[in-house]
């Protein structure tokens, strides 16, 4: 018998305001070429989580999703006209443009933004030992934002370049996407190094996790696997640096968002109420300092 849902608070999410912004990655055209993009592509509002989330949702966390990405703020201004949850934004940022610094500055007037994302993906490790680059970070830091780090965490020159990044930033705070996407073969030596980067990033007291994004691997994903990923997760980093979140709504390509969230408790039955109060919603309230979502005491 399923237990009772909580209120949550989802660390990641898209919405998408074709009319207004320019949405590049979503055009039949452009990359990346995916036979159902058709089925997010389409005007997705605040209006629309909520409906999805049955009155469940306390808040949210805005990931950039491609509104300008030369001028990030037009999209950070659109959300805060637009929703009316307790939220946060990720905003876009080139980190390799010559106007980093300016718009970093510019993206910390707005007071949703929390954090900065350019997605570094297979081009993590070179991005990441740029002079200009690591300059942006420490930028990020100095004001304030984390950085959502998107990449391959199985790719350990890429995790060595964060870790060069970390050692010499301390107070830059990382929040890596979609963690639940790892090796698919667990007897692989890449699902060996996948969770020994966790720990090595984990170690480091600056990083935090999203268990998210098994679709964006596997369309048709099964449950008996995001257990076993999570605990994976839960048995090599520290449950404080782990959080639930989704990927609305890419995530329905799977199953309804509501579906997903039930089934995150589901998987974690074993566990305490302290423990699934923080990958619900306190790890989300902390890391991306959510302090006006109310969230119901887990039962």
């Amino acid at each position: 018998m399923s237990q009772h849902l909580p209120l949550w608070i989802d660390p990641h999410i898209h919405l998408f305001a074709l009319s207004e912004g320019q949405y590049h990655w979503l055009k039949p055209s452009n990359m990346p070429f995916w036979p159902d993009k058709s089925a997010i592509a389409k005007n997705t509002a605040e209006n629309d989580l909520l409906r999805a989330a049955r009155g469940q949702l306390a808040g949210f966390v805005h990931i950039e999703a491609g509104f300008d990405n030369q001028r990030p703020w037009r999209e950070i201004a659109f959300l805060e006209r637009h929703c009316t949850l307790p939220f946060r934004s990720v905003a876009c940022i080139d980190l390799t443009s010559n106007d980093v610094g300016s718009h970093i500055d510019k993206l910390k007037t707005y007071s949703s933004v929390r954090g900065l994302r350019h997605i570094l993906d297979d081009d993590a490790s070179s991005l990441l030992r740029r002079p200009d680059v690591q300059w942006g970070l420490r930028h990020m830091a100095a004001r304030g934002l984390s950085f959502d780090a998107q990449f391959d965490l199985a790719d350990s020159h890429a995790v060595r370049s964060l870790l060069y990044v970390l050692e010499r930033e301390p107070t830059l705070r990382i929040v890596v996407n979609h963690c639940a996407v790892a090796p698919l073969s667990t007897t692989h030596l890449a699902f060996k190094m996948w969770r020994n980067n966790l720990r090595y990033l984990a170690e480091t007291g600056q990083v935090a996790f999203k268990f998210s994004g098994l679709e964006m691997q596997e369309r048709n994903w099964q449950w008996p696997r995001a257990s076993f990923v999570l605990n994976t997760l839960l048995e090599t980093v520290e449950i404080s640096q782990l959080m639930f979140a989704s990927n609305y709504p890419l995530c329905q390509w799977r199953m309804p968002y509501e579906k997903l969230w039930q089934g995150y408790l589901d998987i974690t039955a074993p566990l305490s109420e302290e423990q699934k109060a923080a990958l619900f919603s306190l790890n989300a309230k902390h890391w991306y300092d959510i302090v006006d979502a109310y969230t119901s005491p887990h039962r």
